[in-house]
């Protein structure tokens, strides 16, 4: 069976007969003009040339609809995890404990570990006082990327620090059945929650049951904190005294050890590699469900039209120059 890449551009072998119709039209007008004068007629010549030249367009026109044949069956092999990236975007994110704030340092961690990413679907939930998924899931990288950039504190309309409603609106919007086992949630907070740790410990444990593995990046300092600025000169108040903002490890740490896989990994205001955390994190764990798909491989050979179509075309210059 022959395959064409392009079949579209076979509509163009519509231009040979034309051609032909063109060399019979100029060789008839050829033979009244050397009649006209008295010359010995000599027709075979023009016709093998216009043969030629109209062999030569078709192998061209061939080639370049790109013919393939000689198919063989590939086996394709499906390796990909869900990836989906929670990130804190409360005010407390904007304390600058790291360059040049929690929150945008957690922003270029995240793009650097999509850049690691293949296969894998990935999705972006946002998280404040209430949870918004910005990015549902999917391999358009590109479209994650630019809803990360344009993520900010005023992303999420409530304010203040709630994981369960969030992590809980993941259950039920992105995890699906079949991929039980396969899902991998990053946490990316300083650890302010409004609730209490029996919330969080609860729906860490829903989590892994629905198949779903928990892996907590804590970020900030954690024994003095750090002030959350406003402004160039100004720090957030409330009731007139400035706030202090430090990373809960311990409530972190929790939720992690509360799973029957989950990681914490904390990296307070220290410099991370978010995408070496994980590749290291993936070299232990089941890649994929492996799914095996077999498709029509093609093997193209417009190249064989082509060459021959070279050739004719030399020898047709050739005669014409005689």
């Amino acid at each position: 069976m022959v395959y064409f890449v392009y079949p579209h551009l076979l509509w163009a072998l519509a231009l040979i007969p034309l051609f032909i119709l063109l060399f019979i039209w100029a060789d008839h007008k050829r033979v009244q003009a050397l009649r006209a004068f008295g010359a010995n007629v000599k027709k075979y010549r023009r016709r093998r040339e216009s043969v030629t030249f109209c062999v030569a367009l078709f192998l061209i026109i061939l080639a370049l609809a790109r013919p393939s044949w000689s198919s063989k069956k590939q086996l394709l092999i499906e390796e990909s995890r869900d990836v989906i990236f929670l990130l804190d975007v409360s005010q407390s994110m904007l304390a600058t404990d790291l360059h040049p704030n929690r929150l945008e340092r957690a922003k270029t961690a995240i793009l650097d570990c999509v850049e690691g990413l293949t296969s894998d679907r990935i999705a972006l939930v946002l998280f404040a006082g209430s949870t918004e998924i910005r990015c549902p899931l999917t391999k358009d990288y590109d479209y994650f990327r630019m809803a990360l950039r344009q993520t900010s504190t005023e992303s999420v309309p409530l304010g203040g620090t709630y994981i369960p409603s969030a992590i809980d609106k993941i259950i039920q919007r992105l995890m699906e059945p079949d991929k039980a086992g396969l899902i991998d949630l990053i946490l990316i907070t300083d650890g302010e929650d409004m609730t209490s740790q029996e919330e969080e410990i609860k729906i860490a444990k829903q989590f892994d049951q629905a198949g779903g593995r928990l892996i907590i990046i804590g970020i900030g300092n954690r024994l003095k904190g750090k002030r959350i600025r406003v402004d160039k000169n100004h720090f957030m108040k409330h009731k007139n005294v400035e706030v202090w903002t430090r990373l809960h490890s311990e409530l972190l740490h929790k939720m992690a050890k509360a799973t029957s896989d989950g990681i914490y990994y904390e990296v307070a205001d220290n410099h991370f590699d978010l995408r070496e955390i994980y590749q290291q994190i993936m070299q232990h764990v089941q890649r994929s469900n492996q799914k095996k798909q077999f498709r029509d491989h093609y093997e193209e050979r417009f190249h064989f039209f082509l060459i021959i179509a070279i050739l004719l075309l030399i020898g047709f210059q050739r005669r014409t120059m005689k």
